[in-house]
């Protein structure tokens, strides 16, 4: 009786093991996320792409928020970032196929009233990211789809563009990365730059004054050394903003200006401080 107890248990469990992988294999399941087996250099995603339409929270299909430049861009580092039309974020990305796993996503925390929906947008945006679980690429068009083969958001492939020249605006600190973490700029101490045609560049952290030399050639941009006064920050989260700031401008190695932003990255393509132009 005992053995045949025992032979009884195994057989269950065994029935249930069949289950459970039948289970795991059904249509539209899917447990995992997708190892990066084909390297990201050769992927079709690769590039920057703007957003046409998402699948909204009602079920139909929302057109991008006119007036908005919502730009993401794959990068070769297994790394997705840019801006939905507000804040810019970033995430990490796997890709196996077409198949397509992406986030968590962080990102910097600015209000954006206007024009109207625009936050809305952003939001759902972010909300679709996660369940995003495929991809098709034809011709300029990029359509990613979630774990059944749904459509939930669009882009056309973003034309080439050249950087417009940084000198002449003030541009104001927007954001900035601490570590891993993208963080808003505080609203008060103010840091801005200026970066001038005789390649020098000079404004505030907030705290101190910088100044130095700059060069660009094309998209790439070196800045420094940079000259900083040393007056105390009497809150800490200045002092902490002010060394982020600091470090990002030390090892910049690109920039990029969409509209009124400036976005400066190192030489791993991490975005790592963002301003936003002010006059």
């Amino acid at each position: 009786m005992k053995a045949l107890k025992g032979s009884a248990i195994l057989a269950a469990a065994a029935a249930v093991a069949l289950f459970l992988a039948g289970c795991t294999n059904a249509p539209g399941a899917d447990n995992t996320t997708p190892n990066a087996t084909v390297p990201v250099a050769e992927s079709p995603l690769l590039g920057t792409w703007q957003l046409t339409s998402f699948f909204g929270a009602n079920g139909e299909t929302v057109r991008a928020v006119a007036g908005s430049v919502p730009l993401v861009t794959f990068e070769r580092t297994g790394k997705v970032a840019g801006s939905v039309g507000c804040n810019r974020f970033s995430a990490d990305y796997t890709v196996s196929g077409t198949r397509l796993a992406i986030g968590p996503t962080v990102s910097t925390l600015m209000a954006c009233p206007a024009p109207p929906g625009l936050m809305d947008q952003e939001q759902r945006v972010f909300e679709l990211f996660p369940v995003t679980a495929g991809y098709t690429v034809a011709g300029d068009t990029l359509t990613l789809l979630d774990r059944t083969g749904n459509r939930i958001m669009t882009f056309d492939r973003a034309p080439a563009t050249t950087n417009p020249p940084l000198a002449g605006p003030t541009w104001r600190l927007a954001g900035f990365a601490d570590g891993v973490t993208a963080r808003s700029a505080l609203a008060s101490p103010n840091a801005t730059l200026i970066f001038s045609p005789d390649g020098r560049i000079s404004g505030t952290t907030g705290c101190n004054d910088v100044s130095g030399a700059y060069a660009t050639n094309g998209t790439a941009l070196s800045i420094g050394p940079l000259a900083v006064t040393e007056r105390a920050c009497l809150d800490p989260a200045a002092t902490a903003q002010e060394r982020e700031v600091l470090a990002a401008l030390g090892s910049a190695a690109t920039y990029a200006i969409q509209g009124d932003r400036l976005d400066i990255s190192d030489a791993a393509g991490s975005r790592t401080v963002e301003f936003v132009r002010v006059a």
